[in-house]
């Protein structure tokens, strides 16, 4: 006999079916789905949030087999470093392989795991992370190209401003500004803008503001973790191991510091039910950005005009460290609301 539509259980504790405007609902993990098994809203914000996060397993990207797979390709990573440098007779690049994940995962223990793991299910940090990584890809297609259009239009090489003097001063200066600012910093923070903002899993299913402070610093160190085995690996001396400790010092902690004030700043406007403006959230992280590498291409590209030039590198080492103080100052004078689940029903779907 088919059962009867609208039918109440009279004993709660033994039966999961419920009516509501005449229609036989079942309990369903993470929220309710009708007869046929089919999600169904919820008016209620805390039960819509978690029959949102009850889906999740639909995901590829978010289910527990690529959670774990990530975990085992991590390993295989560090384990192939080591036999690679057992091969080809480098014993450092088995450290090199874990120097180069190291920065990353450690910012993110502070920022993240340290104190505000409750705030943000861990697959979806791991999830962010990954898309750092594979946005990174065709982000350095990007930046090649934006290079090869400028040098066929304006006939100055990028690539002399970081290796020999071969063009006058005024060349190597345009050349390295527009590296630095317009290829390197604007490429990269749009990247760690676009995964927060408009990619699924940024601020569309964060439950609270600081949620989107962790995803964007996730994202921002994933690419930064590509990019640092990228630097790392491209020299297959000793020297590297040199390479990925200053890696670790500066450049790291710099994309993890322009990740937290994109993050920061979408969700201030958050905060505020209002949709945030690429440029207002973007202008501080291209201008550090772009000032570091800016200084550290100049140094390199005038060291032959004059030693005091060359010396400039060393004020890019000040960038770095005033920018993840700047993030790190914000985040400690976040008021509490900013902490709150409740404060998902503000933010932009």
């Amino acid at each position: 006999m088919a059962p009867e539509h609208g039918r109440k259980n009279e004993d709660p504790e033994l039966g999961e079916a419920k009516e509501v405007e005449g229609q036989s609902l079942v309990g369903a993990e993470g929220g309710y789905a009708d007869e046929n098994g089919q999600p169904r809203e919820s008016s209620d914000p805390s039960a819509a949030s978690a029959q949102r996060f009850g889906e999740r397993d639909r995901n590829c990207c978010e289910n527990k087999g690529c959670f774990g797979m990530f975990w085992i390709l991590l390993l295989s990573f560090i384990l192939f470093s080591f036999v690679l440098g057992i091969a080809t007779n480098r014993p450092w690049m088995g450290a090199l392989g874990v120097l180069s994940l190291i920065p990353a995962f450690l910012i993110l223990y502070f920022v993240y795991w340290r104190t505000h793991r409750h705030l943000v299910e861990m697959h979806r940090v791991i999830n962010m992370f990954c898309w750092g990584i594979v946005g990174g890809i065709p982000c350095a297609f990007l930046e090649l190209l934006i290079a090869f259009i400028f040098a066929r239009v304006t006939g100055f090489s990028l690539q002399s401003s970081e290796e020999e003097n071969r063009e006058s001063v005024s060349h190597i200066v345009i050349s390295a500004l527009f590296a630095a600012f317009f290829v390197a910093a604007l490429c990269e923070e749009f990247l760690k803008y676009y995964l927060v903002v408009e990619f699924p899993n940024g601020v569309k299913g964060a439950q609270s503001a600081y949620s989107v402070v962790v995803l964007a610093t996730a994202g921002a160190l994933g690419f930064a973790t590509l990019e640092n085995v990228g630097y790392v690996f491209h020299d297959s001396t000793g020297a590297s191991i040199s390479v990925a400790i200053m890696r670790a010092i500066l450049a790291v902690p710099l994309h993890a510091a322009t990740g937290m004030i994109i993050g920061l700043n979408v969700g201030q406007a958050l905060m505020e039910a209002k949709r945030p403006v690429i440029w207002e959230v973007l202008w501080l992280p291209i201008l550090l950005h772009g000032t570091y590498d800016g200084v550290l291409m100049l140094s390199v590209g005038l060291k032959r005009e004059d030693e005091f030039i060359g010396d400039l590198g060393i004020v890019a080492f000040l960038i770095p460290i005033l920018a993840l103080s700047y993030a790190t100052r914000r985040i400690w004078k976040l008021p509490q609301d900013w902490f709150e689940s409740e404060v998902n029903q503000r933010l932009i779907r």
